[in-house]
């Protein structure tokens, strides 16, 4: 019997060494990113160097895997990918689900934000407004784009005159709402399907980016950009709560390092040097960038500030704090371009 006791003894002893070892105790945790962008795509080659950073500063315990090009769901559906914890983290993109995210919609109107850099450090000052939309979600950083141009396949744009008739395909109701006060007729078409319709002519133009433009290949679609400010485009990355929880402090420390305001800052200057490196690929491709003249650019200002006094009451009108969000965030623009 003592000898039985001897062994059982030991047995346990070893099963506690082997539990309190450093290859058991060195959990790795995997969380899956989803994104509906092209690999190729700024955004994911963001995802990638961050997934490397915290691979590195973790020791090789925290994992992330990317699923571009919507492979676990369409471009609508990346935020309940999130919430729902299907996806660990996702990439959403606020204007594929309009009405949704209403007061950060807010700042995707033209001529308020003047490039990614000022946007998305704007949007994350004023982030205590905004993430009430986001219910179910953590909220790592909101993101904005520089502001997009209008992209022609057959018609040079100098002046709103010129577009109408024209129909012209857009990323959200906010640019439809602008695509319409033009005199265009706005076309909902999914980023993927951009080249194919202008191809079929069932559009004549985008509002889309320069960066944008190069992920998707349009280079040889487009032969005309006019570039006024159409507004930016808003993002934000979001996790599910509870895969957030179920990391150990160590972790959770070093996501909260690695996103908020310095993830934001540093996403919205990548934002601005690839819109920079889309413009010359355009170039490259014989796209002629052309702008409005003096008076058409006068008239377009005129038309912008209706549409986003139209669109503070519209807000004012469901008991949502429309005046203080856009004064807000006109001194949240104004600070940090300041400070650039």
């Amino acid at each position: 019997m003592n000898t039985r006791r001897k062994f059982l003894g030991a047995a346990a002893a070893v099963a506690v060494t082997v539990l309190m070892s450093p290859a058991v105790a060195e959990q790795v945790y995997e969380l899956k990113v989803s994104s509906y962008l092209p690999p190729s795509h700024t955004i994911n080659r963001e995802i990638t160097r961050w997934a490397a950073d915290l691979k590195q500063k973790s020791n090789g315990r925290l994992i992330l895997k990317l699923f571009p090009s919507s492979q676990m769901g369409p471009v609508n559906r990346q935020f309940d990918l999130a919430r729902t914890g299907v996806a660990d983290i996702s990439y959403v993109l606020q204007g594929a689900t309009p009405g949704r995210f209403p007061l950060t919609e807010l700042a995707q109107y033209p001529t308020l934000i003047p490039n990614g850099k000022v946007g998305s450090q704007a949007l994350m000052d004023i982030k205590d407004l905004l993430e009430k939309e986001y219910a179910g979600v953590k909220v790592l950083y909101f993101m904005s784009t520089p502001p997009i141009p209008l992209l022609t396949s057959t018609k040079e744009i100098t002046t709103i005159g010129q577009m109408h008739g024209l129909r012209i395909r857009h990323p959200g109701t906010v640019y439809a709402s602008l695509i319409s006060a033009l005199g265009a007729t706005p076309v909902g078409v999914a980023p993927s399907e951009v080249a194919d319709a202008l191809n079929k002519g069932t559009i004549d133009g985008t509002l889309m980016s320069y960066e944008g433009a190069e992920s998707f290949q349009l280079g040889t679609d487009l032969k005309y950009a006019t570039a006024f400010n159409a507004g930016v485009v808003t993002f934000a990355m979001v996790m599910n709560p509870k895969s957030y929880a179920g990391l150990p402090a160590d972790l959770q420390k070093l996501i909260d390092e690695t996103t908020g305001n310095v993830g934001a800052k540093r996403v919205g200057t990548d934002s601005d040097e690839a819109d920079e490196r889309g413009l010359v690929y355009m170039r490259k491709h014989g796209v002629k960038v052309v702008s409005l003249g003096e008076a058409d650019s006068k008239a377009y200002e005129k038309i912008t500030s209706k549409l986003i006094n139209e669109k503070v009451a519209a807000l004012e009108e469901k008991g949502l704090p429309g005046k203080v969000a856009l004064q807000r965030l006109k001194e949240a623009i104004a600070a940090r371009a300041k400070g650039q």
